[in-house]
């Protein structure tokens, strides 16, 4: 094939679209007051071929030239059929529907009695099985249009005038900031298997940008029993939901068949539950949904900056006597945080529906988006012969102002404006470091402060030190990149200076292929997962003289290596040569009085032993290790793979090996493994995560206390949230470490609101409870046990960064021990 044949295949694709193949029916739908009524359907009766309105009213249907007969429906209103003849000219066709004023009154129900929606929500959900696996497989078409708008935006943010966002803001503080339509084609398998193909898209302002629009993610499916909005939301159709719902029937309306169709407000028991709000349109004797307009609040999914989410759908028949399948769906938010204010919405066409499709035998597996080549690169006449929900003047307004700005906005002159302007020293970097970039070369440059790395320990003294790193990108879409990065740290007290640098090169973005060189001298933990955060220390060494941290020099060379093999599978591996020293005791500084409690030594086994922990000597250490995730999924771009999500745990194996090679005083195997689980929905009751491992030493020729197994303990009232997977917290940090063998669990399920939504006025909080157990054996010490409970995502709107446990323990010698643990974010480094 020659380098010209895709350009013709773009403009072969062009011209079809243009050709007189097929014509435009367009108009706009209105009220009897002549009020446009958005997002109506408009379908070719018999099919799913149609499209919806805009918020304008106004719609558009693609058809080749013939006689149809269009079905015009919209919530409340009466269903409008009409014939029409198309021809290679086209169609305008304006469109009135007529409310429904009598038969849509209010259901009157005596006190006693049972609402007459009840006997119906029982046979829908009787059916909501059968539905959801009636139609085994299917391939359809899809288009999806998004659109987010600022509401009101501030003209100053922490400081710094924000103009107008270059361009975006209007003068009414208002903008849209993202605009972006697509097609696909989109398959599925049950149970669970979606793949969608992106045929075509555009951003606006942005030709080389693919929108983040997806098919597959809208479909909200409520014959399931939940959907996840980061809580599991219960369907108002599912098995439990009496518990969660009550039920009214507003009334009963003919359907556009002859069917008599029931529209039912469903209505929550409690507002901080995980439901929605709204109304079902059931068919009767089919009891099937037709359409649902339905509102999830904040409460409901407690996402703090989210304040609303709107889905409406529309199902249309596609086969007798009972197959009916989404034809649209309306997805409405707003959302605020400070002072901002926003509002989005994405539209989204299901068409064509075969319903007897045959699958290639790869078209299911690890990859379930794909965007085909030059999918962003089709002209606006593509867009407008294809487009089945006409722009609104404000988007195609857009278009145009951001599509003529783009290249304006890619040139060198501008980037380096808006560089000088973001490069500008401020006095906020004193705290914050300082960040130098240089936009149209792909160059960054950042300093930290030192102001933020004055620490204390008691090998060290006060400590400070500065880091830099420097980093290149290559080409469009950053597939390629190298760092190079350096930091320096000078302990007063020990009067060391201590150095290391790092090179990182990224070679390409499909199996993340990474080579890092790292060399220098620092003072490390001997637990090398870092279990006690530097700044914690610092904090109980100066205020109660508790100085946990233990350290050890180390000047090291290292190189280390990573790909992904296949799909989910993995590779790290590292070599690492070392002289590893011991470190005393520099300094016995502290705020509180030097005789209420004398520090302990640097020996993290004897902590009244202040000799040096060992002799010094040098390591040659080799590290590989697999990771793999079970049903991996990814989406692929050109030049490019993102990972998705995955459908089960991580699997790990490592292998570490001491060599005795080179002058290495250091021989031993060492073999572990383990299992975790981040995110097991467990319905409205929350999610369950796990941490399941163990291992231990195939031969201990040679070793040292930094090559045992360490475990991640704590002996503060401070714990890291991020790792509690990984930490006991009450486990003192090296007592358990072993050069044997070993096994250890942890599991935690966290119940979302399950627990405390029931509690008036505590539910308002939007605080959730944890629950946790973690066990340990090793060969020397047995078995260690840990219970914990506690509260989670406390804080206020997005600030909910607090976590507290209440713990309790017990030891190889049966003695139990408890204490409350408050969680923060912390670096381990």
């Amino acid at each position: 094939m020659n380098r010209s044949t895709p350009i013709v295949l773009l403009l072969l694709k062009v011209s079809l679209c243009a050709s007189p193949l097929w014509a435009q029916i367009n108009g706009v739908i209105t009220n009897e007051a002549g009020e446009p009524l958005p997002f109506a359907t408009v379908y070719v009766e018999g099919t799913t071929q149609g499209t919806t309105s805009n918020p304008n009213g106004a719609y558009s249907l693609e058809l080749k030239p013939g006689s149809y007969q269009l079905v015009f429906q919209y919530l409340g209103y009466r269903p409008y059929t009409t014939g029409v003849e198309l021809g290679a000219e086209g169609v305008r066709l304006d469109v009135t529907l007529q409310p429904y004023a009598v038969d849509l009154q209010e259901s009157v129900v005596r006190a006693d009695a049972e609402d007459p929606a009840y006997p119906i929500i029982r046979k829908a959900m009787a059916k909501r099985k059968y539905y959801r696996d009636q139609v085994p497989a299917y391939r359809c078409k899809a288009y999806v249009k998004g659109n987010i708008k600022f509401l009101d935006a501030p003209e100053k943010f922490m400081g710094r005038e924000l103009g107008d966002l270059g361009g975006t803001l209007d003068s009414n503080r208002q903008g849209i900031i993202y605009l972006a339509e697509s097609t696909s084609r989109l398959s599925y398998r049950a149970p669970d298997d979606y793949r969608e193909e992106m045929i075509s898209t555009k951003v606006s302002g942005n030709d080389n940008g693919f929108g983040f629009n997806r098919a597959s993610q809208m479909d909200f499916n409520l014959y399931e029993s939940y959907a996840d909005f980061n809580r599991q939301i219960v369907s108002p159709i599912a098995g439990n939901a009496f518990g969660y719902y009550r039920y009214r029937l507003v009334g009963s309306l003919p359907g556009e068949s002859g069917q008599t169709v029931h529209k039912i407000e469903v209505i929550p028991r409690r507002s901080e539950d995980p439901v929605y709000q709204g109304y079902l349109y059931i068919v009767d004797s089919l009891w099937n949904i037709q359409q649902a307009d339905l509102m999830l609040r904040q409460g409901a999914m407690k996402i703090p900056a989210l304040d609303s989410l709107r889905i409406r759908q529309v199902y249309v028949p596609v086969e007798e006597p009972d197959v009916w399948r989404l034809f649209s769906q309306h997805i409405d938010f707003t959302a605020g945080l400070f002072s901002f204010r926003l509002a989005g919405n994405f539209t989204g066409i299901f068409s064509e529906y075969d319903l007897d499709p045959e699958f290639e035998k790869n078209t299911f597996g690890g990859e379930v988006f794909r965007v085909e080549d030059g999918a962003n690169e089709l002209p606006m006449l593509y867009w407008d012969s294809i487009r089945p929900v006409p722009l609104t003047p404000e988007e195609r307004l857009d278009y145009i102002k951001k599509d003529s700005l783009q290249e304006i906005r890619r040139s060198k002159p501008y980037l380096d404006s808006m560089d000088r302007e973001q490069n500008r020293f401020r006095f906020i970097n004193l705290l914050a470091g300082y960040d130098y970039e240089n936009s149209y070369r792909k160059r960054e440059l950042e300093v930290s402060s030192p102001l933020t790395t004055i620490q204390f320990n008691t090998v060290q003294g006060w400590n400070a030190g500065l880091s830099l790193n420097y980093r290149q990108e290559y080409g469009p879409y950053s597939t390629r990149w190298w760092e190079a990065g350096a930091r320096l740290n000078y302990g007063f007290s020990d009067r060391r200076l201590r150095y290391a640098g790092s090179f990182t090169y990224r070679f390409e973005q499909i199996h993340r292929t990474q080579l890092r060189l790292s060399g220098g001298v620092d003072a490390a933990q001997f637990n090398g997962e870092n279990p006690i955060s530097p700044t914690v220390n610092s904090l109980l060494t100066l205020i109660n003289r508790r100085n946990y941290m233990k350290l050890y020099d180390r000047s090291f060379g290292a190189v280390a290596f990573q790909r992904e093999l296949v799909n989910g599978l993995r590779l790290k591996t590292s070599v690492e040569y070392a002289r590893r020293s011991p470190l005393v005791n520099q300094s016995d500084y502290s705020f509180k009085d030097r005789d209420s409690r004398a520090y302990l030594s640097n020996d993290p086994r004897d902590a009244l032993q202040f000799d040096p922990a060992f002799a010094a000597h040098e390591a040659l250490l080799w590290t590989v290790e697999l990771r793999f995730r079970f049903g991996q999924e990814y989406a692929s771009y050109p030049r490019r793979r993102f990972i998705l999500n995955w459908k089960g745990p991580e699997a790990h194996l490592r292998y570490r090996k001491g060599l005795p090679w080179a002058g290495s005083e250091v021989n031993y195997d060492h073999l572990s493994a383990w299992l975790e689980e981040v995110y097991q929905p467990v319905g409205v009751a929350g999610y369950l995560t796990y941490n399941l491992g163990g291992g231990g030493f195939l031969q201990q020729n040679r070793l040292f206390f930094m090559d045992f197994e360490h475990f991640l303990g704590n002996q503060t009232i401070f714990g890291n949230p991020e790792r509690y997977l990984q930490t006991y917290l009450l486990l003192p940090y090296y007592d358990y470490s072993t050069a044997g063998w070993y096994g250890r669990a942890m599991v935690e399920h966290h119940f979302d609101g399950f627990l405390l939504d029931k509690v008036p006025g505590v539910r308002k909080l939007g605080w959730k409870v944890v629950a946790g157990a973690g066990f340990l054996y090793t060969e020397e010490q047995q078995d260690y046990l840990e219970l914990r409970i506690g509260m989670e995502d406390i804080g206020w709107s997005v600030f909910r960064f607090l976590r507290v446990d209440g713990v309790f323990s017990r030891n190889s010698a049966g003695d139990w021990d408890g204490g409350f643990v408050l969680g923060l974010n912390l670096p381990a480094n």
